[in-house]
């Protein structure tokens, strides 16, 4: 009886190793294969938790790149676009610096618009009207809203990762996250949108 042989069945590569993970993170799983907080990590960046029986870096680099996607950054909004009808939106910069147990930290920025709707930020400006305020008052209005809800509201792209520390932290050390946007993109916003949707309250401001 004689056996039929086969071709190995080719598997298909859907990216590098080099378009999910910075070199940095890279050398961390070479130097660390089965350490559960690498593991950890390759699933908050993929989505995606490799096999125990992935023990070694070319397995867990032969998973990644048949498993994973490469990720699409987002084409960049044009700064100080404005559309009225749907009301604002203000560049917003992020940035945060996440701490692990695996002794590391890693600084991240990224970029997103902030949108205001034309009906709340009508809301905002008749409030500063009738205060007998004027658009700074409104644009604190809209700091704080950044302030409060950017991270929330937002989903910026967070990919180009710093280089990483792999010097000692707390373990209860988690991270922090800071944004910054121009004051003056707010007040320039607030008063084209006031100047064409309403002009007859541009005075008042």
């Amino acid at each position: 009886m004689s056996e039929v042989m086969t071709a190995p069945q080719r598997v298909e590569r859907r990216c590098r190793l080099e378009d999910v993970f910075d070199a940095n993170f890279i050398e961390l799983i070479r130097l660390a294969p089965r350490n559960p907080f690498v593991r950890a990590l390759i699933l908050k960046l993929t989505g995606k938790m490799p096999g125990p029986e992935r023990e070694t870096f070319e397995q867990l680099k032969d998973w990644v790149e048949t498993n994973c996607e490469r990720k699409a950054r987002p084409t960049p909004n044009r700064r100080g676009r404005n559309n009225a009808d749907d009301g604002i939106a203000i560049n917003v910069e992020f940035s945060e610096t996440e701490y692990g147990r695996a002794d590391y930290s890693v600084p991240r920025s990224g970029s997103e618009e902030f949108r205001i709707d034309a009906e709340d930020l009508m809301a905002m400006v008749q409030a500063a009207i009738d205060a007998g305020e004027g658009v700074e008052e409104v644009v604190e209005v809209i700091a704080g809203k950044i302030d409060d809800d950017a991270w929330n509201h937002c989903n910026p792209d967070l990919d180009n990762y710093g280089d990483y520390d792999y010097s000692e932290h707390e373990a209860t050390d988690s991270g922090n996250s800071e944004t910054s946007y121009s004051k003056n993109e707010i007040r320039n916003a607030v008063l084209a949108f006031v100047r064409e949707r309403h002009p007859e309250l541009a005075a008042e401001l």
